[in-house]
């Protein structure tokens, strides 16, 4: 059992003195201290037994030490548990400092085990706050879809749980004359029991109110029906689901409600990323209110995929693909000293000079799609030092860009134009933070995905963020084409004579060619063969906070060949098919039925060997 030292003058003197503003809801009833009745052996068994697994002890922690507790109720355990409480919890995270280094919210029912909490969401505005825990067994959540239409006259009972485990039972009478008045002088004489966030209940277990503070004499709380309300309101705002007037909490979906004094970055069981600060490396900070929460950095730009440089599939290229090492290398961007974004690239020869084509992701405007961020300032990782770089061209359309950098004259990647023979494949790529090369090995497939350009082909290679821009090669290190990404559906890339075209572009633009909406010039050059009438789309998933369990899973690729290396699945515009009847696999789809979740194919003709 943790020995936990006490420690809540470890918080500013401010959060002490001024926690919690006054409110007109409040109501007191009057102690009774003078009662020699023992209150607990007095109760029920079947109460005893209720509170006993409903009534928690809140704790927020820096390291060992205790700087602020509290009481809290059970409201809805499934695979986790949800405590409502008081919003003075955040508060107190609120007024935490940078030496508060090791923080983390704990929560303790019956017995010594402390389990891992985090805040799920609060409302300042109404007083009220959800702490929320995973594996937490034996927990009873009492009947609060309703409140009772009037408070009781007589005695209640006000319920804690100290940070021992202890449960705390005191005697409150309620009489007709209970609201508090701003000016009230015991108001500044508050107990330090950690009474706040827990119960006050009727003698029959129904619920009166959620305690705020005791003082010599009174107990302060906001009766249940105004916490019940509040709560339910705060949760439909969040969800954008209707609530009936049964108390059932929705698990909140990607909807982001309006903003108040509410918590400015959780919604329901969810960040609002946008609202997180960003650190020096472009991704959103965790508020300490999620300390401890599980919560893992997903789509971050230094995700590895495949095999690093002299491991596994590289020791399938054959000789001639040993220039990848020196040829591929890691873009960023930055503004300021914040980093924007980050891909792969690969010196090639254009115009005769050396340039490293990419993807225009690298430098396309957050705010706006169809413009370059001119504020944006590029690095190259060369040899493991960065060098500055300089945006020469780019075509927003198909996402290409050519950027150029002072360095000594690098042999650019060989090309071939004979992809249809390159059934073998390979997407490689290089972190920017670690200089790692990686690369994951695939086939051609003839799927279509989401995306919006037409000259898109795809494999099976399976890259992450930190892969595009990067070149698909076959194993003699020949360019097939340059990739982007898929969350979902294999690789897409452009082939290598599809960007010799874009390239052209960039020199002099086609007569037989044209812009797409006003003349941007060659940032929104178009073949004439495209038909589009706006700009192709291309977007990147950004980092973000989540649960593990909710990172959605890509197995869909590992099913696409059988043992025998005969394709098996493939997809329609996105949409996942399964193929007839297969010996080899083939290219051109001719629909025979459809259903609900898979299409079935059959196909005429042979696309690789």
């Amino acid at each position: 059992m943790r020995k936990a030292k006490r420690g809540g003058g470890d918080l500013p003197r401010s959060f002490h003195k001024n926690s919690r503003a006054f409110k007109n809801e409040w109501i007191s009833g009057d102690l009774l201290w003078d009662s020699k009745q023992d209150v607990w052996t007095g109760l029920s068994d079947g109460l005893k037994s209720y509170l006993s697994k409903s009534v928690a002890s809140i704790i927020l922690f820096n390291g060992d030490r205790i700087l602020f507790s509290c009481s809290g109720i059970a409201m809805e355990h499934q695979f986790f548990t949800k405590f409502l409480t008081t919003a003075t919890l955040v508060r107190a995270l609120n007024a935490t400092t940078k030496h508060h280094d090791d923080l983390k919210i704990q929560v303790r029912l019956d017995g010594t085990k402390l389990y891992d909490g985090y805040m799920a969401e609060y409302d300042l505005d109404n007083d009220f706050a959800v702490v929320e825990v995973y594996n937490v067994r034996d927990v009873q959540v009492g009947s609060f879809q309703s409140a009772l239409e009037s408070l009781p006259h007589g005695e209640v009972l006000a319920v804690g749980r100290d940070t021992s485990g202890e449960i705390m039972v005191e005697t409150v009478e309620l009489n007709g004359d209970s609201r508090v008045s701003e000016g009230d002088r015991d108001l500044y004489c508050k107990i330090s029991k950690p009474w706040e966030g827990g119960p006050l209940l009727s003698v029959d277990g129904d619920m009166v109110g959620m305690n705020l503070f005791l003082t010599n004499r009174r107990a302060i709380f906001l009766p249940w029906g105004t916490t019940l309300k509040h709560y339910l309101t705060f949760v439909q705002k969040k969800t954008g689901l209707a609530q009936s007037k049964k108390m059932k909490v929705h698990r909140p979906g990607a909807s982001i409600g309006e903003k108040s004094n509410s918590h400015p970055e959780v919604h329901g069981d969810f960040l609002n990323q946008e609202q997180l600060d960003l650190d020096s490396m472009g991704y959103p900070k965790l508020p300490s209110s999620m300390l401890g929460a599980g919560m893992i950095l997903v789509n971050s730009f230094e995700d590895p995929f495949g095999d690093i440089h002299g491991e596994g599939v590289w020791r399938k290229f054959s000789k001639r693909a040993s220039i990848l090492n020196r040829n591929v290398v890691a873009l960023a961007s930055f503004n300021g000293e914040k980093r924007f974004f980050a891909c792969t690239g690969f010196f090639i020869e254009w115009n005769g000079s050396k340039m490293i084509l990419t993807s225009a992701s690298l430098v396309r405007d957050s705010g706006d799609e169809n413009k370059i961020d001119e504020n944006l300032r590029i690095e190259v990782l060369l040899n493991n030092q960065c060098k500055e770089a300089k945006l020469e061209h780019c075509n927003l359309h198909y996402n290409i860009a050519l950027v150029s950098v002072k360095y000594r004259a690098l042999r650019p990647l060989n090309t071939s134009f004979d992809w249809e023979s390159s059934s073998r494949v390979a997407a490689v790529g290089r972190c920017f933070k670690s200089g790692t090369l990686m690369a994951t090995s695939g086939r051609l497939v003839p799927w279509s995905g989401t995306l919006d350009c037409e000259f898109l082909t795809r494999s099976t290679c399976k890259i992450t963020k930190a892969g595009i821009g990067g070149p698909l090669v076959n194993l003699d290190g020949y360019v097939v084409g340059m990739n982007f990404y898929d969350t979902r559906i294999g690789t897409p890339f452009l082939l290598w004579e599809v960007i010799c075209k874009i390239l052209a572009s960039f020199e002099t633009k086609s007569e037989s060619g044209g812009d797409i909406g006003n003349a941007s010039g060659a940032c929104f050059w178009k073949m004439p063969r495209d038909v589009k009438n706006k700009v192709n789309r291309w977007p990147v998933p950004k980092p973000r906070w989540c649960r593990p369990e909710d990172v959605e899973s890509g197995d869909d690729d590992k099913l696409a060949f059988d043992h025998f290396g005969r394709l098996q699945y493939s997809y329609h515009l996105g949409r996942k098919v399964k193929l007839l009847d297969l010996t080899i696999p083939i290219s051109v789809p001719i629909i025979e039925a459809k259903s609900t979740d898979v299409l079935q194919l059959s196909y005429s003709s042979a696309y690789v060997s």
